[in-house]
């Protein structure tokens, strides 16, 4: 029974001791953790930049690869398939008529069709070096707002320190 009893007081001792250290060292950690939160906090907004600014060139690039250039593709097949049927069709029908109409008809109708493709290809050249020029703006503006962030954050960084060491004095 006494070996019960020592034993039982050595563990009531040992788990008041844990209690007890375990109280104190809460104490200090909780002390410590503070400067911790705000380099976490400093941490994720850059994160949180970086994030943007890879959202920002992924819309760039859905721009510039967009439904545009697909869709102006499809317009430019799409009205040159009707031109061709409705050459075809004109021809058809003038056929019985005149044939040294039709050869001129053909060969104007060939020339419109030819400078309508030409003005069509132009437009898509051209729209796609505004969605460059779109695109170069964006960088530029990205590069600008991060390298003001970077300027701030940097401040703050320098502010944030010395009011943690004047604290910690």
């Amino acid at each position: 029974v006494s070996v019960y009893l020592t034993t039982m007081k050595a563990v009531a001792l040992i788990l008041a001791l844990a209690v007890i250290t375990g109280c104190n060292a809460r104490a200090v950690r909780q002390a410590d953790a503070t400067p911790d939160r705000w380099e976490d906090t400093v941490d994720r907004f850059w994160q949180y930049i970086s994030d943007l600014n890879q959202k920002a060139d992924g819309v760039v690039q859905d721009i510039k690869a967009s439904q545009l250039s697909r869709e102006l593709d499809t317009l430019i097949t799409d009205t040159m398939a009707e031109l061709a049927t409705y050459r075809d069709d004109i021809q058809t029908k003038l056929s019985p008529y005149t044939q040294s109409s039709t050869g001129q008809l053909t060969q104007d109708l060939q020339l419109l069709a030819n400078k309508l493709q030409k003005d069509m290809l132009d437009a898509k050249e051209r729209s796609t070096e505004y969605l460059g020029e779109l695109k170069t703006m964006m960088e530029q503006n990205a590069d600008d707002v991060n390298s003001r962030i970077n300027t701030y954050t940097h401040k703050l960084k320098k502010r944030l320190n010395k009011d943690t060491e004047e604290i910690r004095k």
